[in-house]
């Protein structure tokens, strides 16, 4: 029989069974070692298949595509800061109307 190394006992809040796990040295040995496996593995794939890549006129076109939204987007702040100013100036006049017709 396994000398045991290591014991868990686990409680569930309201359970009336426990759940015990006995583990020996060569068990955890074996956690231990497919675990740092399976990391370096992870890590070598990591490396030896990066992201898909992107080729040069695919992100030309993406650029010149986010150029046009920039340029897009600041006509765009422009037009409302002119209808900003328009509706400033149509309250003020709106205002001065109201103010000459009720006494």
């Amino acid at each position: 029989m396994n000398e045991r190394f290591c014991s868990l006992i686990v409680f569930g809040p309201g359970a009336p069974r426990m759940f015990k796990l006995h583990l020996s040295r060569g068990a955890i040995a074996v956690l231990v070692v497919a675990f740092l496996l399976s990391f370096l593995i992870a890590v070598l794939m990591g490396y030896a298949y990066p992201a898909t890549h992107v080729n040069e006129a695919h992100r030309a076109e993406l650029e010149a595509e986010n150029r046009a939204l920039k340029v897009e987007a600041s006509n765009a702040s422009l037009g409302i800061q002119k209808l900003d100013e328009k509706l400033l100036e149509l309250e003020a006049k709106s205002k001065r109307i109201n103010e000459l017709v009720a006494p």
